[in-house]
């Protein structure tokens, strides 16, 4: 058992061991994809970061307006994970931001998957591409730089009403991100290839930094593409799916996104 706890908070601590920072490409999720193919050693817990990404992408290929003063991440997992804990991996990350914004004293809140959000302005989104071998994850943060004009959106600076250090905020995600990582591949190792996961602090802190349980939401796997459906959000489950309840029943989902209605 020891053994095995070691080589968990190993894999974690891997996380920001090789930081690689640009001023501006067009998008780093597929710099990082690039590099972890020609550098496979090197690449579990490699991070990349940019001043600006001139074409940046959201979930489904939406747009993503990644300027100065935002902090503009992509880092690479090797993927060796058990199935039954594939819905847990994404919450890592907007538990790690809501740690961050914590920290700062600033009332941020996650909404299932990762997005983080202030009175439904988003502060920070999260996307995660599969491709191989390797998770690639790309992380932004609304730190100093104005949103958008016409987006829903909202900067850490605003809600603080000051300039904060990007390296500040840098170093308090990957800190919590590191945690949260830990906890997640320390649950792997106690888990059998084909048992159920167990309720576990992974959960239990998205209960806590959530707004999302209890809510009325538009769910769909594509909320621009795809008809809505509409259901109470009842529960986050082990493995971090969400349970909606509709008139015909409850059903867990741990794809899509969704919307407060």
């Amino acid at each position: 058992m020891a053994g095995k706890v070691k080589e968990v908070f190993r894999l974690a601590e891997e996380i920001g061991r090789d930081i690689r920072s640009f001023e501006e490409v067009p998008r780093l999720m597929s710099l990082a994809y690039e590099l972890a193919l020609s550098e496979p050693r090197t690449a579990h817990g490699r991070i990349l970061k940019a001043e600006r990404l001139s074409q940046a992408r959201g979930r489904h290929g939406r747009t993503w307006i990644a300027e100065s003063g935002g902090l503009w991440m992509a880092l690479s997992f090797y993927d060796d994970h058990l199935p039954q804990t594939y819905g847990l991996f994404p919450l890592i990350f907007g538990l790690a931001m809501a740690r961050m914004a914590l920290d700062l004293g600033l009332p941020a809140r996650i909404r299932w998957i990762n997005d983080l959000h202030f009175r439904g302005r988003k502060l920070a989104g999260v996307l995660i591409e599969k491709h191989a071998e390797w998770l690639i994850v790309g992380l932004g943060i609304n730190v100093n730089n104005p949103p958008p004009p016409g987006i829903p959106a909202e900067t850490l600076s605003r809600l603080a009403g000051k300039y904060i250090s990007l390296d500040e905020i840098f170093h308090l995600v990957i800190h919590h991100l590191r945690y949260y990582y830990a906890l997640f591949r320390h649950l792997e190792a106690e888990l059998s290839p084909y048992e159920e996961v167990p309720e576990n602090e992974l959960i239990k802190d998205f209960r806590k930094y959530s707004d999302t349980l209890g809510r009325c939401v538009a769910w769909a796997g594509n909320l621009d593409r795809e008809e809505p459906l509409i259901a109470h959000t009842r529960d986050i489950l082990p493995n971090g799916s969400l349970l909606l309840e509709t008139e015909e029943g409850s059903f867990p989902v741990n794809f899509g996104e969704i919307i407060y209605i």
